[in-house]
């Protein structure tokens, strides 16, 4: 384990198992495609990261891989979070100090009310750790319009989730794991769908934050804005690992790994 690191990445691979058919008798043969390859990285406390690349590039494979969503038994190498190895025995102890955010924010929210689906994660918290707070229903109501509010909605607490537009799902699934005020943030695609407006807001709110936060984005602007550093994958594999200002503004770099410039270079940086 390196000194001083709240995450570390040692030699991470990873395969999906997929299945095709082949033949005139469209036989079904399974094989394995590789996501990851070899990955190495550490992060320390309260660093913030932004994690880029084309698309199947593996950036989301990484997080759910980091966050111990991903199936184990087609991982190799080793994660640690926080000192302790990432594995079957200490997963559900870890992922207390672990909030994640999926891109989808239909594969988060899942409750009738916006405030159920806020206080549901604070509630579970609270009651593993066998605190009277998670009986407390004002502690809860206070809580979860405090989660909502950081996240800039307001009065939606009696909302279904399923009629808000995609971008305040966004919102809402960040506050839902804001509500139990982990210390470590993985977020993917976060910035997908908010009007301009509520991103700026998103960027100020996450930048604020004292809290280990990795983002997983295509949205080369926001990286900028929010991270000093930035690991850029390829094929499963990284090709670059520093300074996120740097390496946004070399666009001979960023187009021949199949990525634009920010925006609020391209009419900077010459051909």
């Amino acid at each position: 384990m390196v000194n001083n690191s709240e995450i570390e990445v040692k030699n991470l691979s990873y395969k999906y198992r997929i299945s095709k058919r082949i033949n005139d008798k469209n036989e079904l043969v399974k094989e394995y495609k590789e996501a990851l390859k070899d990955v190495n990285f550490a992060v320390t406390m309260g660093e913030k990261i932004s994690i880029i690349g084309p698309n199947g590039a593996g950036k989301s494979t990484l997080l759910l891989n980091l966050a111990g969503l991903a199936e184990q038994r087609n991982r190799s190498g080793e994660i640690f979070i926080s000192g302790q190895a990432l594995n079957d025995k200490s997963l559900y102890d870890l992922r207390e100090n672990i909030g994640f955010v999926f891109q989808d924010p239909n594969d988060q929210l899942f409750s009738t009310t916006v405030f159920d689906d806020v206080a549901f994660g604070l509630i579970n918290f609270l009651n593993k750790k066998k605190d009277p707070r998670g009986q407390d229903k004002k502690f809860i109501e206070n809580a979860v319009t405090g989660s909502l509010k950081s996240v800039n909605l307001c009065g939606i607490e009696n909302d279904m989730p399923h009629f808000l537009s995609f971008g305040e799902k966004k919102l809402v699934s960040l506050a839902t794991v804001l509500s139990y005020n982990p210390g470590i943030l993985f977020l993917d695609e976060p910035s997908s769908n908010l009007d301009p407006k509520n991103r700026d807001d998103f960027i100020k709110l996450i930048k604020g934050l004292e809290k280990t936060i990795i983002v997983a984005t295509h949205d080369l602007d926001l990286a900028y804005e929010f991270s000093d550093r930035t690991i850029i994958l390829n094929k499963g594999k990284i090709i670059f690992d520093g300074s996120t200002k740097n390496i946004l503004k070399d666009r001979e770099f960023l187009e021949a790994n199949n990525l634009s410039s920010p925006l609020m270079f391209k009419n900077m940086i010459p051909a």
